[in-house]
């Protein structure tokens, strides 16, 4: 069963992984120091994971980068559901 949740977890963080590269590289307007700021991850943490040099970023600078998007995302659906 050990295997079986690690291997999980590992599937989970590789999910979380491509969900915020994919939205570090969509940002549109919002500066890297805006969101190193706002997510207490370096601006030059967030610059390696972008350019590669940190191919394996931690579990913690993920959910921290994660956390800060979905956050962001939420914001944009309350304000869009608010228009209507």
């Amino acid at each position: 069963m050990g295997i079986l949740c690690g291997a999980m977890e590992q599937t989970v963080n590789e999910s979380l992984h491509n969900f915020v590269l994919r939205a570090l590289k969509g940002r549109g307007r919002v500066s890297i120091r805006e969101i190193a700021e706002a997510s207490n991850v370096s601006q030059r943490t967030i610059e390696k994971i972008l350019s590669g040099h940190i191919a394996d970023p931690s579990v913690s600078h993920i959910e921290k980068l994660a956390g800060y998007f979905r956050a962001k995302s939420s914001n944009r659906s309350r304000a869009g559901n608010a228009k209507i």
